[in-house]
């Protein structure tokens, strides 16, 4: 296979698990999924005040819950969105897919992040597909 078989969209690069991407591909896209989540984070914070007890908080009003729902729907989407960049990250690597399941194990999921963030693509075509940047 030396052409690609999908178009390079972002929804291809979030939510698609065919093809390969590059470490900065991969880390772009990865920061983005974590800016998202962030900002819904603090605007959901603005919700929340301290309650009676130390470490609790109140709710304000109807509005944080429907939020609340939004905030679960986004961390299920950034879930797969992660799901599919790491697969395709591993077929750069030419490694099996089956290796992410260690994403799913908490005290070896930071390794094999930061791993499928520094380690070099294979510089040649595999059957994923060619390579995403090539060197010249």
């Amino acid at each position: 296979m030396t052409e690609l078989d999908h178009p390079l969209t972002v929804k291809w690069l979030l939510f698609g698990f065919r093809g390969r991407i590059g470490r900065k591909s991969f880390i772009l896209a990865a920061l983005l999924l974590l800016l998202v989540q962030m900002a819904l984070f603090a605007y959901a914070w603005r919700y929340a005040s301290p309650g009676t007890e130390p470490g609790q908080f109140q709710i304000n009003n109807g509005g944080s819950v429907l939020f609340g729902f939004a905030m679960i729907a986004s961390w299920l989407t950034s879930a797969w969105a992660l799901v599919a960049l790491a697969v395709k990250r591993l077929h750069d690597l030419g490694l099996p897919v089956i290796l992410g399941v260690t994403l799913l194990i908490p005290a070896i999921s930071t390794i094999a992040w930061i791993l499928l963030a520094v380690l070099p693509s294979q510089q040649n075509t595999n059957e994923h597909g060619p390579v995403p940047f090539p060197r010249d």
